[in-house]
């Protein structure tokens, strides 16, 4: 393993840090992705913006089956852009919205899930789209009580709802190269055949992965 790996899986983290979504698992999150956002940019996060609009997406994690899990989604296969993709529920905000009304809102017209269900728990630094038309504003959010979806199938094919402890087992990750940026980044597989996250779903997803895992200070 090259230096560049070896550093990759260190921020990643060998396990996830919290097995609950009980109140204290909760407030760690929330401690750990605020710690993050304290500390200074890092230099891979610090871009040359050119975009025109601003969107946001919702990273949801929810309790199935007794474990801490991450809810995403797999895109209509008709949709003219990123067509069966796994992606965040989000969108472009609209004229005056918040990132954070933007993220709800997107959330209950994809998933069906209302505002009252998800708990904002934290925020992560924006990152541009693929065309560098949108600034991306990743969202943190704690679904309450059972998942009860009412999916958008104009939108959402699917909804695909992965343990967290799933993104730590070696056999469904592997290293790839991130857009033009010279960076290696995970591209994880799931437990649908053919199906995988990459792009900047899998990006964003292990910046959340390396907070939640990466502590400020040994309380943490």
């Amino acid at each position: 393993m090259s230096p560049g790996q070896h550093e990759v899986w260190r921020r990643h983290g060998a396990a996830p840090p919290v097995t609950a979504l009980d109140s204290c698992s909760v407030e760690l999150i929330r401690q750990r992705l605020a710690s993050a956002q304290r500390r200074e940019t890092p230099a891979h996060m610090r871009f040359k913006w050119k975009h025109s609009g601003t969107a946001a997406v919702m990273l949801l994690l929810c309790e199935v089956d007794g474990q801490v899990s991450l809810l995403l989604e797999e895109r209509n296969h008709r949709l003219k852009s990123h067509p069966g993709d796994m992606c965040f529920a989000g969108g472009k905000c609209e004229p005056g919205e918040s990132a954070e009304r933007t993220a709800l809102r997107e959330t209950f017209e994809e998933l069906g899930l209302p505002e009252s269900a998800v708990e904002i728990v934290g925020e992560m630094h924006p990152v541009p789209n693929q065309a560098n038309t949108l600034q991306v504003h990743p969202l943190v959010g704690v679904v309450r009580g059972p998942l009860d979806l009412r999916l958008n199938r104009a939108e959402v094919h699917r909804a695909v709802v992965l343990p967290l402890a799933h993104f730590y087992n070696p056999a469904v990750r592997s290293l790839v190269s991130f857009r033009s940026w010279g960076l290696s980044i995970p591209a994880y597989t799931t437990d649908k055949p053919g199906l995988r996250i990459w792009g900047l779903t899998a990006f964003v997803l292990f910046e959340f992965l390396c907070r939640i895992a990466a502590p400020a200070s040994p309380r943490l």
